[in-house]
């Protein structure tokens, strides 16, 4: 098959036999693709109850947090035990959680719910990064300490844990969970920048949100779609998709991602969004083969799902150009064999499960120091976050003043126009919250997953860099302080 290119995500093998992967790439992809008037990103891919969970949690959020604020599990990560602990203050008269050695910074994480474990690979990622600086003498001589609380998935615990964070420590670095919402009005009352991702717009949009990989409201890039179209013109003109029904909100995603297909010149013949506990797409084959599919395409399955679907594809001998948002993982090549050759992965950051290893040196790094900090890594896109969260707020101490303040971090952070975590994910301007259109294009190939074209050997296809914007929005100020 010609080499096209495709994936967008990773998974990770639940106790029961399912993943997070497509939770946490569904989240990323519809902040960045959902319809933005139709609410924030809800979970759809695991398919035990934890999705109907999820989904009422997250829709009546006062019912999930109403049972109180319950101690959270916390875990201080230092590379080296530095002098001063977590939440103490310098004397130097500088920003909570600076002390002459040692800036403490916060993180909350969904951690011990819904699913255990479910976000660890946030804490992980940016504990690796600030191993790594500490390893080196830590910024301008003062060690990286990580206080990550965990969420209980609970909007009160979330919102009592970070106001703790935000009267003792530095900044908020890294988090990861679906309740951040709870952080917000907190994070704009006490100016404290919050240097990580948003799984909700409200936040995702916030002057006091700095991400290494921005998702603002208004835009989505079309560069991949572009591409696919000028690349395969007639297989364009017949796509199939199958998509997570779980929410309303996901429904309204969907038809982001769908309107920026179709403003690509793409047209779809076959749209079916699925019911969460769904494992048997034959029906859709069957429906995609006599409608004359000549392309399938959905950012919303995880490996597991992705790769029954291939299977499937291969027992009814179905050829239709298979492309992959969220299979990208340690185990889909295990759970598909033979079915998953010619696939094709679209990544929105480089392959970071070792591809990449030799080629682009921040994955290297990246992999190393997470087997260092870690026996068992999780090697999985929260992890990519924490990393990046944290390579940027080093990058932005760096420029705060010595002794740091918090002004200067707002600062140093609103001058970082250019961040690519050393080309572990796509370029993207921080400062001003404006996103990377770039993408990653893969194959899997004689049981492989390779780069392909347009993709070059290192970095990645940007194209045109072009975007659906939306209207109606009113532009983000950052603070200058």
């Amino acid at each position: 098959m010609a080499s096209l290119g495709a994936p967008w995500g990773e998974g990770r093998t639940l106790g029961n036999g399912d993943t997070e992967g497509g939770l946490v790439n569904a989240n990323r992809e519809r902040v960045r693709m959902r319809a933005r008037r139709g609410g924030p990103a809800r979970p759809f891919a695991l398919r035990t109850g934890v999705v109907i969970l999820l989904s009422v949690c997250v829709l009546t959020l006062a019912a999930c947090s109403s049972k109180g604020s319950a101690s959270s599990s916390s875990t201080t990560t230092q590379a080296s035990t530095p002098t001063g602990g977590s939440g103490s203050s310098g004397t130097s008269g500088s920003s909570p959680g600076v002390t002459a050695t040692s800036v403490t910074v916060g993180q909350v994480d969904d951690l011990s719910s819904p699913i255990p474990g479910l976000f660890k690979g946030a804490e992980d990622g940016t504990k690796a990064y600030f191993a790594y600086i500490n390893s080196m003498g830590g910024v301008n001589g003062r060690r990286l300490i990580l206080d990550a609380q965990d969420s209980t998935f609970q909007g009160g615990q979330v919102a009592t844990v970070t106001g703790t964070q935000i009267r003792t420590e530095f900044a908020l670095v890294g988090g990861f969970s679906l309740l951040d919402s709870a952080e917000k009005p907190l994070i704009d009352i006490a100016h404290v920048p919050d240097v990580g991702f948003s799984l909700s717009p409200g936040l995702s949009s916030d002057p006091y949100l700095y991400s290494p990989l921005p998702n603002p409201e208004d835009y989505y890039p079309l560069n991949l779609f572009k591409y696919l179209v000028k690349t395969y013109p007639q297989a364009t003109k017949k796509v199939g998709i199958i998509w997570e029904n779980a929410t309303a909100s996901t429904t309204a995603a969907e038809t982001a991602v769908e309107n920026a297909m179709k403003a690509s010149g793409i047209k779809i013949v076959y749209d079916h969004g699925v019911g969460p506990f769904d494992t048997n797409f034959l029906p859709d084959i069957i429906s995609m083969k006599n409608k004359g599919v000549k392309m399938f395409f959905s950012t919303e399955l995880p490996d597991n799902y992705a790769a029954t679907l291939a299977k499937q594809f291969q027992q009814q001998n179905f050829k239709a150009i298979n492309i992959e948002g969220a299979a990208y993982s340690s185990q889909f090549l295990g759970l598909a064999g033979s079915a998953a050759n010619n696939i094709y992965i679209e990544q929105g950051y480089a392959l970071y499960l070792g591809q990449d290893a030799k080629t682009v040196p921040a994955v290297g790094l990246f992999d190393t120091w997470m087997k260092k900090v870690d026996s068992k890594p999780n090697f999985e896109i929260e992890s990519v976050y924490g990393w990046a969260s944290a390579m940027m707020f080093a990058q932005a101490l760096k420029q705060a003043g010595n002794p740091p303040t918090r002004a200067g971090l707002v600062k140093a952070l609103n001058n970082i126009t250019f961040f690519d975590a050393g080309g572990l994910v796509p370029p993207s301007d921080p400062a001003q919250a404006i996103p990377s259109g770039c993408f990653l294009l893969a194959q899997v190939q004689s049981g492989k997953i390779k780069r392909v074209a347009p993709t070059p050997n290192v970095g990645f296809y940007c194209g045109a860099n072009s975007f659906l914007k939306e209207t109606g929005y009113t532009k983000m100020v950052r603070p200058t302080s």
